[in-house]
């Protein structure tokens, strides 16, 4: 009996020892998950060869984008029956111009793509070269566009998206920045045209910051 009782606690010894090592082991592996998660991945900037950019119209959820908005009253955005891709387009200039790219006028585009636009990075390339723009192709692929609701109010948007620079002449990608689903926060009551200009604007300050661009000429 007492050689049956020492088997017994030296087996739930073992036991409890394994239960702890598995423990342990769960632990370690969710911190080092989160501290994958919360390491960013550095972006490089765009090779200096990318002076000039065309910004082709992005591709949303949906294909035809979400419900054109109502822009602001003497915004850089008045015009009638902005889309997403409009207001997102508009915002990518507003900000390649900022950092002193050389930006194709959107006139331009509209004339030499008769208003389509890309679905892929390739062939974002293919358009811009037989537009012969004579520029680095952005292309912008908005994965999600998805207000975050709290109850009644809409406290944000939340924003997925891929944006691509892509030599027209060789298709190579040479610039890539992935944005995964994250809200981005409104403050105050704003229509829905404001809140798109408002979380265009954001959206494309983040993902084109490291671009590396010097910044407009003086």
């Amino acid at each position: 009996m007492t050689s049956y009782n020492r088997m017994e606690r030296r087996r739930r010894g073992h036991a409890c020892a394994a239960g702890r090592l598995a423990i342990g082991g769960v632990l370690l592996i969710g911190v080092f998950s989160q501290a994958l998660g919360c390491a960013s991945v550095a972006v490089p900037p765009a090779p200096k060869s990318v002076q000039r950019i065309v910004v082709l119209p992005p591709h949303t959820p949906g294909a035809g984008g979400a419900a054109p908005p109502t822009p602001p009253a003497g915004d850089l955005f008045n015009a009638p029956r902005l889309t997403l891709a409009d207001v997102l387009a508009a915002a990518a200039r507003l900000e390649l111009v900022r950092q002193g790219f050389q930006v194709v006028d959107p006139i331009t585009v509209d004339t030499a793509l008769h208003g389509r636009g890309p679905t892929s990075t390739q062939m974002a390339a293919q358009m811009a070269r037989e537009a012969q723009l004579n520029a680095t192709a952005m292309f912008i692929d908005v994965r999600l566009w998805e207000p975050n609701n709290t109850g009644m109010r809409t406290d944000g948007v939340i924003v997925a998206m891929d944006v691509t620079l892509v030599d027209p002449q060789t298709g190579h990608v040479v610039w890539e920045v992935h944005r995964a689903p994250k809200p981005v926060p409104l403050y105050g009551v704003l229509l829905q045209g404001q809140a798109d200009v408002f979380v265009a604007e954001t959206v494309m300050r983040e993902v084109l910051a490291p671009l590396g661009g010097k910044g407009p000429a003086t």
